[in-house]
């Protein structure tokens, strides 16, 4: 059986081949540029070149596939690109589609929920099985604040002290291995977070004894905080709808804690604490102009 993997060079795609390739499965990575992909092909990973705005390469890209991983960045277009895979995937007699989605998809007034819930509504009238993945916010967003924990010692967001049970990348992948590579996960929905929910106050304490060194979480009004980012070339979009989760956290939307991370995978998930232990080794270079150093 040959597994397909989209966003096989992202932080997500890339993550579950690793584990697939733990579990020796046959691997087919789906990328837009073969040039960036060479360290997977000397890992025995096949490749094909396909977009999701061009269902033509998805069809070539999907033969001979039973079992596919579909994740995208966010996008404006996503609904109609990930139904734009969820139709080639059905036209090449895929029979199973692991999607990476949102946790409380459906459930929030936010557009990313809203848009992977019609997503997910598509993949299950398509007569494949499928198996929804609903993580929570990842812990590899911090890298969004790297620069400003380095050259300032704080971050910046506008969810008050609001608490977020946060979960790693590498879990999600790891549960996205085990749906892609055993059965009895068809046309389940896992929710996927940590195993504790935790405010950026407390974030803020584990990354000053990660670095030694003082590092703060400072609160700022949510249209300060869009206009910041606008000045540094985010797209207004992605913040709209950013800003439309942040306000459900507010409410408590993003606390709640499963354990379906520990139930497939047999282990405690990350702890953001562990995590940012890891982080700040890992990118050791990126923290040298932390203030005080």
């Amino acid at each position: 059986m040959t597994i397909l993997v989209t966003g096989a060079t992202g932080n997500i795609g890339g993550e579950v081949i690793h584990h697939l390739l733990h579990k020796n499965a046959t691997i087919r990575g789906l990328v837009r540029d073969r040039q960036k992909a060479t360290k997977l092909q000397s890992q025995g990973v096949e490749l094909a070149q396909g977009d999701f705005s061009q269902p033509d390469s998805l069809d070539a890209a999907l033969q001979g596939i039973e079992t596919a991983f579909l994740v995208m960045p966010n996008d404006p277009r996503q609904v109609e690109l990930e139904c734009n895979f969820i139709d080639s995937a059905k036209r090449a007699g895929v029979r199973h589609i692991v999607k990476l989605s949102v946790l409380r998809s459906g459930e929030l007034p936010s557009a990313f929920q809203q848009w992977h819930r019609q997503i997910e509504e598509h993949l299950e009238k398509s007569g494949m099985s499928w198996t929804h993945l609903r993580p929570n916010m990842l812990m590899q967003n911090m890298r969004w604040f790297t620069s400003a924990i380095a050259q300032q010692g704080a971050f910046y967001h506008s969810v008050g002290d609001t608490k977020i049970s946060h979960v790693d990348a590498r879990d999600v992948a790891a549960v996205a291995a085990v749906c892609l590579s055993e059965s009895g996960h068809e046309n389940q929905a896992y929710d996927l977070t940590g195993s504790e929910a935790v405010s950026f106050a407390q974030v803020a304490d584990y990354f000053t004894e990660a670095l030694n060194k003082p590092v703060q979480y400072i609160n700022v009004a949510p249209a300060d905080l869009k206009a910041a980012r606008l000045a540094n070339g985010e797209p207004e979009w992605y913040l709209d709808a950013e800003a439309q989760l942040f306000e459900c956290w507010q409410a408590g939307a993003g606390s709640a804690v499963t354990s379906t991370i520990a139930d497939l995978l047999h282990d405690s998930p990350t702890s953001f604490a562990a995590f940012v232990q890891d982080y700040v080794q890992s990118h050791a270079q990126d923290f040298l102009t932390t203030v005080g150093a």
